[in-house]
């Protein structure tokens, strides 16, 4: 992951380094020498912290909100889903500070996260305050260290990295997708996969469907993105959406909604009509018509008789050739 905006530094190498110690952090917690998170020490090219005393704030957790590009869900925010750091602040404290940028002109915050939205949550919860150092880098680099903080995590889904990554692009926080990708150490086919699936929440009967972006998953959005481009998929599309949130069918999990909307437009695929008629023996005739949606119909002007069967089933053979 060799970054531009770092001097060239491969942060992948550094990070692995990092993490391959074995420990957390190469700092052990103590108040005056708290535990430096693997995106600080990559991006400031170290493997081992130094010695310096590090200023951490204790600051009220309800005076912080998410870096607008932060790449959480916020379904994760339950005393479920966070019980483990609740937990641990009860017993041992927080022991990782977040980090942050301080805001000014905000009536209702102080500042904002770059990483760490769930251990505010957990201080918020247990009503202690939240241990955070501050920083003043751009959004640039602020992705970076939120991706290479949260890039180990199995909690942090791959849609929610879409979404934040599709955020970023929005908003031209980098010139290009590729420049993106060329930051966080992904391929260039790697994001633009990425950015196509997270336009799935651009489009609100869709968004409707995902209250918890973090369980979707990204390969079939991205394929459902890629069908919706064809002429005329897309209103299919969105139409079976509505209908899913009209009737509230909410037992579907994220892959079986995604799989039915694809299948949508195999439901309401257009054919071409069709009438022909078929000799049945030698005096009958059987007439068959198709409508664009594809039921068949056979009808016979002069009757049938039982001195027909074999003309019959020879029709009828000569009839599914023909509808292949």
């Amino acid at each position: 992951m060799a970054s531009k905006l770092f001097g060239g530094m491969d942060l992948s190498k550094v990070a692995k380094e990092i993490k391959e110690k074995g420990a957390p952090s190469p700092y052990e917690s103590s108040a005056a020498r708290p535990v430096v998170p693997a995106a600080e020490l990559a991006l400031s090219g170290r493997t081992t912290p130094m010695g310096e005393r590090v200023s951490v704030l204790s600051v009220d957790p309800k005076r912080c909100r998410p870096w607008k590009f932060h790449n959480r869900d916020v379904a994760w925010y339950t005393k479920e889903r966070c019980g483990d750091l609740i937990d641990s602040i009860v017993k041992d404290g927080q022991v990782e500070p977040v980090l942050a940028r301080r805001l000014t002109g905000d009536a209702h915050f102080d500042f904002e996260l770059i990483y760490g939205m769930r251990r505010r949550f957990a201080a918020e919860f247990t009503h202690t305050k939240l241990k955070l150092k501050v920083t003043d880098i751009d959004d640039a680099k602020a992705a970076v260290f939120m991706h290479i903080e949260n890039a180990d995590r199995e909690d942090i889904s791959a849609m929610e990295r879409a979404v934040s990554f599709a955020q970023q692009v929005d908003a031209k926080i980098f010139p290009t997708q590729e420049a993106l990708a060329e930051a966080v150490g992904l391929t260039a086919s790697q994001v633009t996969k990425l950015v196509k699936a997270a336009q799935l929440f651009h489009l609100v009967p869709l968004a409707k469907l995902f209250p918890d972006k973090s369980a979707v998953p990204v390969k079939p959005a991205y394929e459902l993105m890629n069908v919706m481009e064809r002429p005329g998929a897309k209103d299919v599309v969105l139409k079976a959406a509505q209908n899913l949130v009209t009737r509230g069918d909410g037992a579907r999990s994220p892959s079986a909604i995604i799989k039915y909307l694809t299948e949508s437009l195999e439901r309401t695929k257009q054919l071409e009509p069709i009438q022909r008629e078929y000799a049945v023996g030698p005096t009958a005739r059987m007439r068959m018509t198709r409508n664009p949606k594809g039921k068949v119909q056979l009808t016979f002007p002069k009757g049938l008789h039982e001195a027909d069967r074999a003309g019959l089933l020879a029709a009828i053979d000569a009839l599914l050739k023909d509808l292949g």
